[in-house]
């Protein structure tokens, strides 16, 4: 199988959608993200939230954000493969490169790569999660349908369906991280930051503070509790946030799932 090698510019080595500075611009402005003795949190703990983060929402949107290569095996229906072999697939689907027919370890069919077409718009983020099969009279590499055995689909293709039989590898991913994805992986993050943060504001476990010398006193206050956080105001601000923009990005982004009765 031939190997592709994608080279993706980033300023990020990580990998992560969005930076530690970043996150620290953007949801952090004003705050100090430190203790009471001026230790900066690492920034290698931040990225662990942003990582935290980007694999929850993956999951939610049943996506993925960063470029990679998927091999999935999926179950054959006689109706769908009539139909210009509509194949669909758990990942939005930017490049198809094999789509394979087996019966267990066994392989029937594997058709030519320039057969297999994907729906895609120019906007960089909307990719069909399907792949269709569209055979061409004549293929550009010189490939042909490869079939094993003289009639290997004699008395299996008849049948509605068959159990995992075909196997498709492709790559998935986005041309960019759109912003409203972002915007939910850096409050999804912060709130993890910020409870850590709530508590220490004064010191680890301190909610009030009083100073007396000679007759004058100063008293400090927190709105930090055994049962409500230093910073809890910003943190009930993203989850509100955060209730509002997850139903939307479902519905946007994730595939409609057509069940039958």
């Amino acid at each position: 199988m031939p190997t592709i090698v994608y080279s993706i510019k980033s300023e990020k080595n990580s990998g992560l959608p969005i930076s530690a500075t970043e996150l620290a611009s953007r949801y952090f402005f004003g705050i100090p993200i430190q203790d009471q003795s001026g230790t900066l949190m690492q920034s290698k703990d931040i990225e662990f939230f942003i990582k935290a983060a980007k694999e929850e929402l993956e999951g939610f949107l049943n996506l993925k954000l960063t470029k990679q290569i998927i091999e999935e095996s999926f179950d054959y229906y006689r109706d769908d493969y009539k139909y210009w072999g509509f194949m669909p697939v758990s990942y939005p689907c930017r490049k198809p490169f094999e789509l394979i027919g087996l019966l267990g370890e066994i392989e029937q069919v594997k058709f030519p790569s320039d057969w297999l077409s994907v729906k895609r718009t120019n906007d960089g983020i909307g990719f069909s999660r399907d792949i269709k099969l569209v055979p061409t009279s004549g293929s550009a590499n010189n490939q042909s349908t490869v079939y094993s055995g003289i009639t290997p689909n004699v008395g299996w293709w008849g049948q509605r369906s068959i159990p995992n039989y075909w196997t498709a590898i492709y790559c998935t991913s986005l041309d960019r991280i759109p912003e409203d994805i972002l915007d939910v992986i850096g409050k999804l993050a912060s709130i993890n930051v910020y409870h850590q943060l709530g508590d220490i504001i004064l010191g680890a476990g301190i909610a009030s503070q009083s100073i007396g010398i000679d007759g004058l006193s100063q008293s400090i206050a927190t709105t930090s509790s055994a049962t409500n956080a230093g910073y809890g105001a910003r943190i009930t601000g993203y989850l509100n946030d955060l209730k509002l923009a997850l139903p939307k990005l479902k519905e946007k982004y994730d595939a409609w799932e057509m069940l039958s009765m």
